[in-house]
This record gives structure tokens, sequence and C-alpha cells, in this order.
């Protein structure tokens, strides 16, 4: 009865909310309603048709994001109750949602692997947040705030005498000598300054402070890998990846590009530069690279170009700017980017070139400002 009731008071504004501004904003950003309509079912699930047709939390958390910044409140209201109901057992409040949804060895569908994602849970636990404080829904920013106090009890870890940590997900990332495996991508700056915003006595201005500190550990050359290790007093080369930097650590780039100065994004970007430099002496994205000076292979798809658009325009890099963003622009296809159009190369595109189109920005907090506001 009390989720039910917790339910109709999430509903009731979007059935009396008043028509314009937000459905115009909806249908006015175009590679928004192609993602939708390629990607998202009638019910709000994120499919990846690339691989099983599978659901990821992380596309949820994405996709509800996206709504928001597209104004689009029936929509976002969809994916996030099928995200509650299919990952988080009917409630978000209280379960960290299942990082895989899909079709089962038995051919039944529902939850593959229900280890929590850490990166996907501070995007939805985010989102929620900003969605009610923007469309002026206590409930959804409620259900944001109990998510979070998860995430910092079951996600956050401290070194004695060290670095705040993020886990990946609650369990697996912790080894038996106590070194911790973690993904520097996963660490989204202004994300983790509004929260402290939200949260004071949570530990995310710590978990970003001690990211920016890392830095020149995890990439030395400004080169970010997919994956990390801190063991016993720093950081060393993963050895399941031997440091490569691909389509994870690509979106180290961008979340430095849209991170205003208060989340440290001038060090930041300073500190990543290096990537930058590789990337205009090649005149071109590879697929993958190393934190050294090998390892540098084959051609970015879209995304990656889309991704780091918002890096070069932020460090005033207007020639390879413009050539990324043609480059992008030549790769659009019905709509969508690639092809074939693939989910995450839509999703980068998105959110970099979203964000230097214009169509969302973050203030000095970390608050997401949507040009629909």
């Amino acid at each position: 009865m009390i989720r039910a009731m917790r339910w109709l008071a999430c509903l009731l504004p979007l059935l009396f909310a008043p028509a314009g501004g937000a459905a115009t904003a909806a249908t006015a950003w175009p590679d928004w309603r192609a993602f939708d309509d390629a990607f998202i079912d009638a019910q709000g699930r994120v499919i990846d048709w690339s691989d099983h047709a599978r659901t990821v939390s992380e596309g949820q958390a994405y996709a509800l994001f996206f709504a928001l910044v597209a104004g689009d409140r029936q929509r976002f209201a969809q994916i996030l109750d099928w995200t509650e109901k299919n990952l988080a057992r009917g409630d978000l409040r209280h379960n960290l949602p299942a990082w895989h949804w899909g079709q089962r060895d038995d051919g039944s569908w529902g939850v593959i692997d229900a280890n929590p994602a850490s990166d996907a849970d501070l995007w939805i636990a985010y989102t929620l947040i900003e969605a009610g404080r923007l469309w002026k829904v206590p409930a959804w920013r409620d259900t944001g705030r109990a998510l979070l106090a998860r995430i910092a009890a079951q996600e956050v870890v401290q070194i004695p005498a060290g670095p705040y940590l993020l886990l990946p997900g609650p369990q697996g990332f912790i080894g038996n000598d106590n070194s911790v495996r973690f993904n520097p991508s996963y660490y989204v700056p202004s994300q983790l300054l509004a929260l402290q915003a939200e949260d004071s006595r949570g530990p995310w201005l710590r978990l970003l402070k001690d990211y920016v500190a890392l830095l020149p550990q995890i990439a030395p050359l400004g080169r970010a890998p997919d994956w990390t290790v801190w063991r016993t007093d720093r950081i060393v080369v993963d050895p399941a990846s031997g440091g490569t930097g691909s389509y994870d650590a690509i979106r180290t780039y961008l979340w430095a590009g849209i991170a205003p100065a208060g989340a440290q994004g001038p060090d930041l970007r300073l500190a990543l530069r290096g990537y930058r430099d590789m990337v205009a002496e090649l005149e071109r994205i590879p697929e993958k690279w190393s934190t050294g000076n090998s390892g540098i292979s084959g051609d970015a798809p879209p995304g990656f170009y889309a991704a780091l658009l918002p890096y070069l325009r932020s460090i005033a890099d207007t020639t390879n700017y413009e050539a990324m963003r043609k480059h992008v622009e030549s790769t659009r296809v019905d709509g969508l980017y690639g092809k074939p159009a693939r989910y995450y190369d839509q999703v980068l595109v998105l959110f970099g070139k979203g964000y230097v189109d214009g169509r969302y920005h973050f203030d000095a907090n970390g608050r997401v400002i949507p040009s629909w506001q």
C-alpha cells in the first residue's frame, strides 16, 4: 500500500503537467528522438541490440538523464518504472539495481547478474535528485537520496591512511591482498560535486579529490586505462587488462570536458592532456591505447569522436575540435551514428555532441541545467 501511494505521488505531476515547453523540448532534440525510437521499447527498456538484445543498468541510467535533458517527463517515468520493477526488485529505495538483464540460458528473460554497477547507480541517484528538483517531484528526489545512501554504504571503500575509492560494484573488486580494482571512468566530477551538495555528510567530494590526486599515477602520460588497481600504497597497472584504454576510458575525457571549474575541471583537463597530444599526432582516435608508449591500435567508432568534443572545446583546441565534429557528422545515417548504429555510440553522441550543442550544461555546483529550463 505504501509503495502504491509513493508511485501515485510520482505519477500525479505527470498526469497534470502543462503541455507545451517540456513536450516541445523533447521533440526538438533529434538525436534523442532517434535514440529513443531505435533503442528504447514501449515499456522503457533500453536495448543493446549488438549484444544479444540485453539491457544493462548503465543504459537505463543514461536514458533517464537524456530524458531529463530532453524535458521528456513521460519517457522518464517509463524508463524509471521499468528499471525499478525489473532491476531493483520493485524498490529502488531499498535495492541497488542489478547491472545485467537479458535472455537466460533456459530461454527466459530476467536478471542475469544481480551485482550492481556503481556508475549506473550514481547516475540514477543523481538524475532522480535533479529530476525532483527541476520538475518539482519530491518523491523522485527522496528515492535518489535513499539510493545514494546505499551506494555510500556498499560501493565506497576507504583505504586505511589512504584514499577513498569507488568500487565498481559491491562484490568482486577487493582482492585477497586487499588490493582494489576500479574503473576511472566511473568517476563523474560534476556529478560528485552535486551529490556532495545534496548529501553534505557523504564521501562524494573526498572521492573526487582523491581521484584527481591519483590521476598522475593512473594515467602518467595522460592516457587513461579502462581499469586500474590500488595495491598497498599506490596505483599499479591492472594485470587483467594490462593498462589498456578503450571503450570505458574514453568516458574519462568526456567527463573532464563537461566538468565545471568547481569539480576541479581545469586540473582534470591538464592531467589528461597527453591523450589529446596523442590524438593530434595520429590525426585520428585509436580504438585502443595504453598508459605507456605502446599499445595504440585500431580505429575508434564515431562515439569516441563525439565524446572528445567537450574536452577539445574546453581546452580551446579549435583545429582538432572542428575536425572531430565533422567526422561525427559524416557518420550520421538515418538519424543515428555509425553503420551499423550501435547503442554505445549513440550514448556517447548524446553526451558529447549534446553538450557542445547546448542541450545541457552544469552550474558551478554540478547541477544540470537543461536547455528547456
